[in-house]
């Protein structure tokens, strides 16, 4: 494309077919002008004229638009001229994400009757002007839209959104479903006589109840069930209450006293003076889940309370304890073995320097690849290099025009630029992993060093050493496994962390 021309589309529309074959406005006379317009100005060539018969200008749903902004992508042209704008779109909304398109690819818009030219400042100005109005008719549309639900909630009437188990929709209406509604009194009558969820979900497994979706229940969606006041004939809307058309399926009465008993059987926030050592790092090997600390407290025979801590499961915490083998394990005991572990690896170093050997084996099969691609790719820029020569010395020699070198130049650099970029990154990708060697000297030195400062520390101090020295401890039914990082030094507050051991 020569810079100093330009490539012009011409768009025309309209939207009915008696206008097609008409005089004022039709296909034809819009055209007919356009053209008489490009003539009229300097460089101006016609690359090519879009014409939508009996469109809408409501959307951009319309195919010779959807053609001209492909030509706009794949740089074909850098001018589009309109008759009218109403001629390109209706919509501001339209109009602003067109324009979007055009300054994205640097193409500017021409209304000829309407002193429309976006090259110019007084052209600019108008379409900000119009943009400004696009965010004004966006924020208007939003306050209208929530007066609107607003209106709507006081009346009664659902807002839509996602249809409440126990309803069903009809014409945007809550009404009562046949096979829902009865589980939902069920759900509350029995949480009314046994606030549990723990139980209340088993008796729904139990009677192979589930969800709209067809999974099991958790106690998330239980809890939220029986907090929701839409089943006692409500409707909510922005922290307000209204009276709803909508037939409700459990009484106020009931709803009431679920909530109390809800409140009543809800465990108050109590901090947990224990320091657990492991938090964060736990997880188990049969469902996956991360394994958070927990405690049951039980009453000795003398009256006096006695805590027990655990870790446990997180996914037995949403569903129940058969979804998970594992289910938990004694905090107590499984911090001891850890830290046992660890001071005893510092004593098998026969089996650490075995496994040390092994993983800086596999180091050394990771690079090779890497080393021969970048080889590949090495020898693919030398290629780009001499092509480019090439290339000019058969302009020099005539063989070929300067508008093939610019565009064999552009292809070949685009290609060189991605070709070093990946280069360069294999290339750091390489470094460091020839610097990942595990140094089995400075393993042993540092659990040494463990195991003679561990029991000094204070609770906290254990809790960030440990952090530090694993990256995760999986617990499995007869046995734990320990991903170690190798630190630079370990001491009172260490916290660099280099790599880290697997297993």
């Amino acid at each position: 494309m020569n810079a100093k021309q330009t490539i012009c589309a011409l768009y025309t529309r309209v939207s009915s077919r008696n206008q097609l074959d008409g005089d004022y406005g039709s296909l034809q006379t819009q055209r007919e002008r356009l053209e008489a317009y490009c003539r009229s100005q300097d460089n101006y060539v016609i690359h090519r004229v879009y014409e939508d018969g009996a469109f809408s200008a409501e959307n951009i749903d319309r195919p010779a638009l959807k053609q001209m902004l492909a030509d706009i992508c794949a740089g074909k042209v850098n001018c589009v001229l309109a008759y009218k704008i109403d001629r390109l779109t209706r919509s501001v909304k339209d109009f602003h994400f067109l324009m979007d398109i055009f300054d994205k690819y640097s193409v500017k818009f021409v209304s000829i009757t309407q002193s429309l030219d976006t090259q110019h400042p007084m052209g600019r100005l108008l379409r900000n002007i119009l943009l400004d109005f696009a965010q004004f008719e966006r924020e208007m549309t939003a306050d209208r839209t929530r007066d609107k639900m607003h209106q709507r909630a006081q009346k009664g009437m659902w807002n839509g959104g996602l249809v409440p188990y126990g309803y069903r929709n009809d014409n945007k209406r809550l009404v009562r479903h046949e096979t829902e509604a009865p589980r939902v009194e069920f759900i509350y009558e029995w949480f009314a006589k046994d606030a549990s969820l723990a139980r209340l979900r088993a008796e729904l497994t139990r009677r192979d109840w589930r969800t709209r979706a067809g999974l099991p229940w958790t106690k998330t969606v239980l809890d939220y069930m029986l907090s929701n006041p839409v089943y006692t004939g409500k409707i909510g809307f922005n922290g307000q209450t209204f009276a709803g058309d909508h037939e409700p399926i459990v009484t106020e009465a009931l709803f009431h006293k679920v909530q109390s008993l809800h409140r009543e059987h809800t465990h108050t926030a109590t901090t947990m003076k224990r320091p657990f050592l492991l938090k964060g790092l736990m997880r188990c090997s049969d469902c996956g889940s991360v394994m958070t600390p927990h405690y049951v407290q039980k009453r000795r025979k003398d009256g006096s309370v006695h805590r027990i801590s655990y870790y446990r499961c997180t996914r037995t915490m949403k569903y129940n304890n058969r979804v998970c083998g594992i289910k938990q394990i004694n905090a107590d005991q499984v911090e001891a073995t850890v830290v046992a572990n660890l001071c005893e690896l510092s004593q098998n170093e026969q089996a650490l320097d075995s496994t040390l050997q092994q993983l800086n084996r596999d180091l050394q099969s990771k690079i090779a690849p890497m080393e021969r691609e970048a080889v590949e790719l090495k020898a693919r820029l030398a290629e780009i290099d001499t092509e480019i020569d090439r290339f000019v010395h058969a302009l020099g020699k005539g063989k070929i025009s300067v508008t093939r070198l610019e565009k064999e130049m552009q292809q070949r650099e685009a290609d060189k630029k991605a070709l070093q970029l990946r280069y360069d990154a294999l290339q750091q990708k390489i470094n460091e992993e020839a610097a990942y060697d595990f140094n089995a000297d400075l393993v042993k030195q540092n659990l040494r060093e463990f195991q003679n400062v561990f029991q000094a520390l204070t609770p906290d101090e254990k809790t960030e050493a440990l952090q530090c020295m694993l990256k995760q401890v999986t617990v499995y039914p007869e046995r734990i496994v320990l991903d170690v990082y190798e630190l630079t030094d370990f001491a009172r507050g260490s916290t660099n962390r280099s790599k880290w051991l697997p297993g």
